[in-house]
């Protein structure tokens, strides 16, 4: 299928109408909407006829703020489900659209808001007060051998107490200065703690200066408690009363949270609802307004014309809508149509970017060349079998997206074609194929271990079709937007060049003189036409020659590169059945072993197994997007597609379900 065509879409209506008309386009959902605003720039005596964001909109979003706000707090306390798959799956509500539309009425979000904010506050304030203990308990602790109290050092009439702590490598030398110059101060030794001593120091008025001096030069730290009155081992018993009644406290805050809870889906549904009414009042401002009349511009499918002009006839005959085909400076949306089993490759599109407007939708070509490469990194029967059954289970039995629920299908195709490649390369979960049965080692199957140059020369047939496939969508773009001999001159003698190539090799391969002297004829006369006429644009004779050879050149030795590149694909699939092997040797070799060994076999059959499957599986999915980015796409893509984007209902949380 190509991209979807689209015309430019103009509606005008009685300003009165405004509101009915954005409901209708919304319940169509089949027009994406231009922002005519951007057209008045420049426009001063123009900017009136744009609405500017009132103060519906300021509302809205400041209650969307307040429902994330109170959907962040739930989720920081509700409990997390464990399992593989519950990291992918997101939490999805199902409603019917008159509960979706109602859900906004039914939660009084400003007094629900209001008293969350509060004990969040509340909670914030307990921890914080929880940490400050915690750092005062810590630091207390290391003085709790000190019998004497706190508040009795600070009351000495002529000596000062000090609580000090420094380095045991400096305590020899700092206690011979202090001898010395503070003949009347005394120190006794509290704690000892790795290289740190913990001192109190009992230091005369009088020697206060020469004290910090030495203190500065041997780096003593003070350690001050100011408020602290009674011994560490009484102030550490009061704040472990205090700290277990801020921990209740907490406990308590924490639990009228979790009480809220269960309002978590109905929160989701309502984030909703606020983002698509705050889509309808922002739409507002793509709007051009006068006094009587408003104007809307936007694109539609072509296909859906006639069901845009039945749905607003309910509105009357005062409006007025026109349809036209997109003008030469006209950038319309792209909308891709593809088949229901071929719609799954989307989203490799739009990993990557989508197509613009005038070119050929790559997404039927990828798809099967992908899911093909796919199988061919994993070729294996057992690997895929287990691929394409969990993955069809997924999306059968789990509440999937329906994004996810494509990707999911795509998967499902993948681990098919695994199974297919698997059958024909002899790959049962890394089985020798000597130990194989002889039904499953048919004449036409391979042993990629020991026979690796058919499979290396399907991986380069595959590669020069899959780039010659690029090169002739280029050819098919050339010939729509210039002509049938500019495509021709340009890509069609690559392609020629390219079949006189695979008709050598036939012939060689065969051993037919006559296909091979055809094969030689081809790529001769492939070779003049990339020559001779490859670089036609060039205004010169001899550019047009020397741009041919050197096009020529550039030809052999970027195909040369691009071929080798889906050799990789043959080295991921032995590296699957290498090192599905070498699990199945390491639990042989634990066979023997008594009583233990069924165990240690079954765990290392399932965890290695499972480590193959699943290393493999990112590069069978990160290879095959590489050649279709690089190699495919390199030869005629573009991209630089605006997405599609109807005003129409749009819901990330919440599942709209059909009466």
């Amino acid at each position: 299928m190509a991209v979807a065509r689209v015309s430019k879409t103009t509606i005008l209506a009685p300003r009165d109408r405004r509101e009915e008309l954005i409901e209708r386009l919304y319940h169509l959902g089949a027009m994406h909407v231009i922002d005519l605003s951007s057209a008045l720039d420049g426009e001063d005596g123009l900017r009136d006829m744009v609405k500017p964001c009132d103060l519906e909109v300021r509302d809205l979003r400041l209650a969307l703020s307040r429902c994330e706000f109170l959907l962040d707090l739930l989720e920081r306390y509700e409990e997390k489900k464990s399992g593989l798959l519950s990291g992918f799956l997101q939490e999805r509500i199902h409603l019917t659209y008159e509960e979706f539309c109602a859900v906004e009425r039914e939660i009084d979000l400003p007094a629900i808001y209001q008293e969350m904010v509060d004990l969040a506050t509340r909670l914030r304030h307990v921890e914080s007060r929880i940490a400050e203990m915690g750092r005062e308990m810590e630091a207390m602790r290391q003085w709790r051998g000190l019998a004497f109290p706190l508040g009795a050092l600070r009351e000495m009439e002529w000596c000062e107490a000090i609580l000090a702590v420094m380095g045991t490598s400096s305590l020899e030398a700092w206690s011979q200065e202090m001898r010395e110059a503070c003949p009347y101060s005394a120190w006794e030794e509290v704690r000892r703690e790795g290289e740190r001593v913990y001192l109190v120091v009992l230091v005369h008025r009088d020697c206060r200066e020469v004290y910090q001096a030495l203190a500065q030069r041997y780096s003593l730290e003070e350690v001050l408690f100011p408020e602290k009155t009674g011994t560490p081992q009484e102030e550490m018993e009061r704040l472990e009363e205090r700290l277990a009644a801020e921990s209740a406290e907490k406990e308590a805050l924490e639990e009228r949270i979790k009480e809220k809870i269960p309002l978590k889906p109905r929160l989701l549904a309502l984030d909703d609802c606020l983002r698509n009414l705050l889509m309808k009042e922002e739409v507002k401002e793509n709007f051009l307004h006068t006094e009587r009349v408003v104007a809307v511009e936007g694109w539609v499918e072509e296909a859906r014309q006639e069901e845009v002009l039945r749905g607003l006839e309910v509105l009357g005959s005062d409006l007025e809508v026109s349809f036209a085909p997109p003008d030469e400076d006209d950038v319309p949306p792209t909308l891709l149509l593809n088949r229901k089993h071929i719609k799954p490759a989307e989203s490799l599109i739009h990993l990557f970017g989508l197509p613009n407007h005038a070119e050929t939708d790559p997404t039927p070509f990828v798809a099967p060349f992908f899911i093909v490469f796919f199988g061919m990194c994993i070729a294996d029967v057992g690997y895929g079998a287990i691929l394409a059954l969990a993955t069809w289970w997924a999306q059968r039995k789990l509440d999937l997206s329906q994004a996810a629920r494509r990707f999911f299908r795509l998967i499902v195709y993948c681990g098919i074609a695994a199974v297919v490649v698997g059958i024909f390369t002899r790959g049962y979960f890394g089985i020798e194929s000597e130990s194989l049965p002889g039904f499953l080692r048919f004449p036409g199957s391979l042993d990629v271990l020991l026979n690796p140059i058919p499979m290396m020369l399907i991986c380069a047939a595959l590669g020069l079709i899959h780039i010659s496939l690029g090169v002739a969508i280029e050819m098919y773009d050339n010939i729509r937007r210039n002509s049938l001999w500019v495509g021709f001159c340009e890509q069609g003698t690559t392609l020629v060049m390219w079949l006189g190539l695979a008709v050598l090799a036939l012939g060689a391969g065969v051993k037919i003189p006559l296909v091979q002297t055809a094969g030689l004829m081809i790529l001769a006369a492939g070779a003049a036409g990339v020559i001779f006429l490859s670089n036609i644009s060039s205004k010169s004779v001899l550019g047009k020659f020397f741009g041919g050879l050197y096009n020529l050149y550039g030809l052999f030795g970027g195909t040369i590169g691009d071929v080798a590149s889906y050799l990789r694909l043959y080295a991921l699939g032995m590296a699957t059945v290498a090192i599905g092997s070498v699990v199945n040797r390491m639990a042989g070799m634990v066979l023997g072993i008594p009583v233990l060994g069924i165990i240690a076999l079954i765990i290392i059959l399932v965890g290695g197994h499972l480590f193959n499957l699943l290393i493999n599986l990112l590069s069978a999915f990160v290879h095959p997007l590489r050649l279709q980015y690089v190699e495919f796409f390199g030869k005629f893509y573009e991209d630089g597609g605006e997405p599609f984007e109807p005003f129409a209902l749009r819901a990330s949380k919440v599942v709209i379900d059909q009466h």
